[in-house]
Parts: structure tokens; C-alpha cells; sequence
């Protein structure tokens, strides 16, 4: 991945909730999330659910790489399904955005995540794999739509539903999950996503350690393996597992040496302890479970915030003073 640059400016896509705003919004949420007592128990059922979506499954492995390629893929979604929704009042920053694919790219160096050149290459990758297509623009011959396909919606509608059972166990009253087996309000949710996805990259460079996993590919999931293993051995400072890396690497489409430098970086950065060769021992370190629990938090917390705009719960939400 090229390294990440700002040429543009974010833009600024809501009436009445700023970026900073809602960035105060969402690291406050994370802190309620971790503060509650059954969350470490939530976060490791989160884990195992991702892990059982991603597991064996190479096109979606592709698709959700890392954190550029997740923002390029809800970036698609979102544009796609924005046309002709309203949920809240927006600007015209946000009216200028549309499906091509200068416009994905512009989205994806202003959140810094990667250049242009990079959002090309992934959006053609995700095109040789059936995630997206292109179509005509009838308004503009010399610009194509990038168009997500339902495979790719089906993956985000799955990733989704993990992170809102996860905000449902922890707070039932809004039942949020059962909406999202309706094909409008599923469409309304993407539609909203814009405007958190836009904060995504600043709130993993404020959570220590979370940006070796959010931007090394398969990081995230890899991390979430490694704790799902971890939950069935022993807690505390001496929780031993064994995460070996040829076994584990055909799972998620990765290569052994690939998830071997990961670990390497990890334990520089003080989160594990390489007991032995090619993770047959791996200790799971104290600042690894804050890690986790902090990417866990961050992404349960951006799905209730676009839950809450998507149904229109406007008095949930940030608003500038």
C-alpha cells in the first residue's frame, strides 16, 4: 500500500455535526463500551463472529484487507445507495460525491488511507472478483459508475449484523439488528455510512497499537483469531496459545511469512511475547487486549452511529453546539 497523504481536504458532508464533533462522539462511545462489565465477553463473541465470516474465504479475505480497502468498499456502498436517500440534512460537499471513480478516490487520499493510483488498482481487483462493476454515465460518457454488486453487500450486510449484535447484547432496548433483514432500511444504513467512515482513519491512529492490524493486510482478522484462541486458555499475563503460522495463514489468504512479520511488529510493540518459531507459543500480552477491545468498540461503535442516523434518531446523535 502506497503511503498515505491528505491533498484534498476532508470534506464536510453533515449539517450540524462537524468532524470534530462527531470524532469526540465516537471516543467517548468507545469508553462507555469499554467501561460496561460484560463487554470483554461481547468483544470475544464479536471475534469469534468475524472469524466465522472471514474463515475460508478468499474474495471477501480480498475485499476487506485492510483498512484501505474496507473504506474503499464502504465508500462504493455508501455512494451507491446515498443517491436519492435522506437521512439528515447534508452539504454540498456531500452533494458533489458520486459513483465514479474519481470521486472514491478523492474520498480515500483525503481520509489519508491511500493514493489514488492504490484506489484504482483496488477497485479493479474488486472487479475481477465480482464484488463491483462499472456502468455507463449517462450524464457523463467519459466517466463510468463503480457499482457494488450483491456479493459485496451480502459480505457488509454480514460484517454488520455481527457489530449490531454485539451493540444489542450490550443495550437491548433499540433492537437495532432486527432491522437490518429489510432490504430499504439495509440500503438507508449504507446510504449513512459516508459520514462515519470519514473519521475512521484518525480514531485507529488515536487507539495505540491498532494501526499494525487496521493496515496490515488481513491484521484485523488476524488479531481476532488470535484472541478467539486465546479465550479457551488460560487468562491474564500468562495466556499462552499456539497460533501457528502455516496453519493459520491458508485461512485467511494470507501468506505464513506475511503473518510471521506481523508478530515480529507486535512484539517489538511490546503486545506479544514469541515463545517459539513460526507461533507454536505465542503469549498474549496485557496491551493486546486493550488493542482489541478498542478496535472491537470502534467498529460497534461507528455501526450504532450510522444505525442512529439511518432511523433517523436524530436525538442520539451529536449534533455541534
Amino acid at each position: 500500500m502506497n503511503a498515505p497523504f491528505r491533498p484534498l481536504p476532508l470534506p464536510q458532508t453533515l449539517a450540524g455535526i462537524s468532524h470534530e464533533t462527531r470524532a469526540q462522539w465516537f471516543e467517548q462511545r468507545i469508553r462507555i463500551l469499554r467501561w460496561h462489565p460484560d463487554f470483554h465477553a461481547i468483544a470475544l463473541d464479536y471475534a469469534r463472529g468475524m472469524v466465522e465470516l472471514f474463515q475460508g474465504r478468499y474474495l471477501v479475505n480480498r475485499a476487506m484487507a485492510n483498512i484501505a480497502r474496507q473504506t474503499i468498499c464502504m465508500a462504493i456502498l455508501s455512494l451507491h445507495f446515498r443517491e436519492g436517500e435522506e437521512t439528515c440534512p447534508s452539504t454540498a460537499d456531500a452533494e458533489a460525491l458520486t459513483t465514479a471513480l474519481s470521486s472514491i478516490q478523492n474520498l480515500t487520499t483525503a481520509t489519508g488511507v491511500c493514493s489514488k493510483n492504490t484506489t484504482a488498482a483496488t477497485v479493479l481487483l474488486l472487479e475481477r472478483i465480482g464484488l463491483v462493476r462499472r456502468m455507463e454515465n449517462d450524464q457523463d460518457r467519459r466517466s463510468m459508475h463503480i457499482v457494488p454488486t450483491e456479493r459485496l453487500v451480502a459480505g457488509a450486510r454480514g460484517v454488520l449484523r455481527i457489530a449490531l449484535t454485539s451493540a444489542d447484547t450490550l443495550f437491548p432496548s433499540r433492537n437495532y439488528r432486527a432491522l437490518i433483514d429489510s432490504d430499504d432500511f439495509l440500503q438507508r444504513y449504507f446510504a449513512s455510512t459516508i459520514h462515519s467512515l470519514l473519521n475512521r482513519s484518525s480514531l485507529i491512529s488515536s487507539l495505540m497499537g491498532s494501526q499494525l492490524f487496521a493496515t496490515s493486510d488481513g491484521g484485523e482478522i488476524l488479531l481476532f483469531k488470535l484472541m478467539s484462541i486465546g479465550d479457551a486458555v488460560q487468562s491474564g499475563d500468562e495466556q499462552i496459545v499456539e497460533f501457528p503460522f502455516d496453519e493459520i495463514a491458508p485461512q485467511f489468504a494470507v501468506s505464513r511469512t506475511h503473518i510471521r512479520r506481523l508478530m515480529k511488529k507486535a512484539e517489538a510493540e511490546g503486545l506479544v511475547r514469541l515463545l517459539q518459531d513460526g507461533g507454536r507459543k505465542i503469549q498474549i500480552l496485557p496491551p493486546l487486549r486493550d488493542v482489541f477491545e478498542n478496535l472491537v468498540a470502534m467498529n460497534v461503535t461507528r455501526a450504532q452511529f450510522d444505525m442512529h442516523l439511518a432511523n433517523r434518531d436524530y436525538d442520539l446523535l451529536p449534533f455541534d453546539r
